[in-house]
C-alpha cells in the first residue's frame, strides 16, 4: 500500500522544464496574438457600424416600427386562416364519417339519414316521409 502511495505521487510531482514552457508559450503567442488581432478589428467594425447606423434607426423607426406591425398582422392571419383551414377540414371530414357509417361503429356512424330520423323523433314525434303522409292524408 505504501509502494503504490509512493509511485502515485512521484507521478503528480511531475516537473516541467524551462525549455518545455518557453516553447509553449511562443506557440500560445503565435497562434493566440493573430486571434486576438482579428478579435479587436471585429469589435472596432462593429462599433463604427453601430455609430455610423444609429442615426438612421432615429431617423427611419416610424416606418420600421409601422412594417414591423404590418408584418405581425399578416403573420397573425396567415394563423388564423391556417387554424380556420384545420377547423373546416376537420368538420367536413366528421360530417362525411358520420353520413358514410365510417370510423368504426362509433355513436355517431352508420346510417346517415335513417339514424337522424330516429334521433328526431325522440325528441320531436314521429318522423314520417312523403309517402306516409299522403296515406295518412288519405285516411
Amino acid at each position: 500500500m505504501a509502494d503504490k502511495h509512493h509511485i502515485l505521487t512521484e507521478q503528480r510531482h511531475h516537473h516541467v522544464s524551462v525549455k518545455t514552457a518557453v516553447v509553449a508559450s511562443i506557440a500560445g503567442l503565435i497562434i493566440g496574438g493573430p486571434l486576438i488581432g482579428l478579435m479587436g478589428i471585429t469589435f472596432a467594425a462593429t462599433m463604427t457600424l453601430l455609430l455610423v447606423t444609429s442615426p438612421l434607426f432615429i431617423i427611419f423607426s416610424p416606418v420600421l416600427f409601422g412594417a414591423a406591425c404590418v408584418f405581425a398582422t399578416v403573420m397573425l392571419g396567415f394563423g388564423v386562416a391556417g387554424a380556420m383551414a384545420v377547423a373546416g377540414v376537420s368538420s367536413v371530414v366528421w360530417i362525411l364519417r358520420s353520413f358514410t357509417g365510417a370510423g368504426g361503429g362509433r355513436a355517431y356512424g352508420g346510417g346517415g339519414v335513417d339514424k337522424m330520423m330516429e334521433s328526431g323523433s325522440d325528441w320531436g314525434g314521429p318522423v314520417y316521409s312523403a309517402k306516409t303522409v299522403s296515406m295518412l292524408s288519405k285516411n
